[in-house]
C-alpha cells in the first residue's frame, strides 16, 4: 500500500498581528500572503509535487490570478470560509461558491479559521465532502482533542481528516513544532505517523516563508520564517518524499470512497 503525504497551506489574509492588538492594513495582508506564497509555489515545482491550499474567498477575490495558477499546476484548493477573522455562517457556502467561481472547480473541502469548531450540518449541506479542522492533540489555551479520534473517519455523511499527530502521546505535528524543533526530530516524528498510519496530514502557512522581523508577535510564531524556513521546508520535502507520495486531500480521499 502506497503511503500518501498531504501537504496543505492555509492561504490567508495575514491577519495574525490582530490577535496581539498589532492592526495591520488589509493591502499588507494580502501582499506579506502573496510573497509567502510564491516561495512555497518555487518549492513544490522544484520537487514537482501538489498540494490543497485552504483558501479565503477574500484572498482569492483579491488575487484570482494566483489561484487559477495553483489549479494548472495541479493543486487543490479548498475553502478556508470567506474571511479570516469573521465566522459568518453564511461564508460557508458563500466562500465555496466565491471559490468555484474563480476555478472553475468542485471545491470538496472545508477548514475553519484557527479550527475554530463550526455546525457540522451548515458545512455538510453546503456540498463540502470532507472537513479538514480537526487536531486531536492538547494546544493549552486553544482546544483539547484528546479524546477525537486520531484518524480519518466519517461522520455526518463526510469525511474527517485531522491532522497528523505523533502516535500514542499525539504530540502534535502543525506548523508551530515544525517552526520551533529540530528537524531531524520533527522528521523523525513524521516518519513513525507515517509508517503507522500510511499517510502523513501537514499544514502550514504562506504568509511563514516571509520574513515576520518586523512584527511584534510572539518569537515561538516568527523565529525561522522566510528564508531559513523555506530551507527548511526543502530539506523535509527531500527526506519525506524517500517514504511515500505527495497528493491532495481530495486525490487521496478517492481512494477511502
Amino acid at each position: 500500500m502506497t503511503k500518501c503525504i498531504l501537504l496543505t497551506f492555509d492561504l490567508e489574509e495575514f491577519d495574525l498581528p490582530e490577535e496581539y492588538q498589532i492592526m495591520v492594513p488589509k493591502s499588507e495582508q494580502l501582499e506579506v500572503a502573496s510573497q509567502g506564497l510564491d516561495q512555497v509555489i518555487g518549492l513544490l515545482r522544484k520537487h514537482k509535487i501538489k498540494a490543497t491550499f485552504f483558501t479565503t474567498a477574500y484572498y482569492a477575490e483579491n488575487n484570482p490570478c494566483r489561484i487559477q495558477a495553483l489549479i494548472r499546476d495541479g493543486h487543490e484548493v479548498a475553502s478556508h470560509l470567506y474571511y479570516h477573522s469573521d465566522y459568518n455562517p453564511d461564508h460557508v457556502l458563500g466562500s465555496k461558491l466565491k471559490l468555484e467561481e474563480i476555478t472553475g472547480k468542485k471545491v470538496n473541502g472545508f477548514r475553519t479559521p484557527r479550527l475554530r469548531p463550526m455546525d457540522p450540518n451548515l458545512i455538510k449541506d453546503a456540498g463540502y465532502t470532507y472537513d479538514s479542522s480537526l487536531n486531536p492533540t492538547y494546544l493549552p489555551g486553544r482546544y483539547n482533542n484528546l479524546s477525537k479520534p486520531r484518524l480519518l473517519f466519517r461522520e455526518n455523511d463526510m469525511f474527517i481528516l485531522p491532522f497528523s499527530v505523533s502516535p500514542g502521546i499525539r504530540f502534535p505535528l502543525f506548523w508551530l513544532s515544525f517552526k520551533n524543533i529540530n528537524l531531524n526530530v520533527y522528521l523523525w516524528l513524521c516518519q513513525r505517523a507515517l509508517a503507522e498510519d500510511h499517510y502523513l496530514h501537514l499544514y502550514f502557512h504562506p504568509w511563514e516563508f516571509t520574513s515576520l522581523d518586523q512584527y511584534s508577535i510572539p518569537w515561538y510564531v516568527k523565529r525561522h520564517s522566510g528564508t531559513s524556513l523555506v530551507r527548511k521546508l526543502d530539506l523535509l520535502i527531500q527526506k519525506i518524499s524517500k517514504k511515500g507520495r505527495f497528493t491532495t486531500i481530495s486525490d487521496f480521499l478517492e481512494s477511502h470512497s
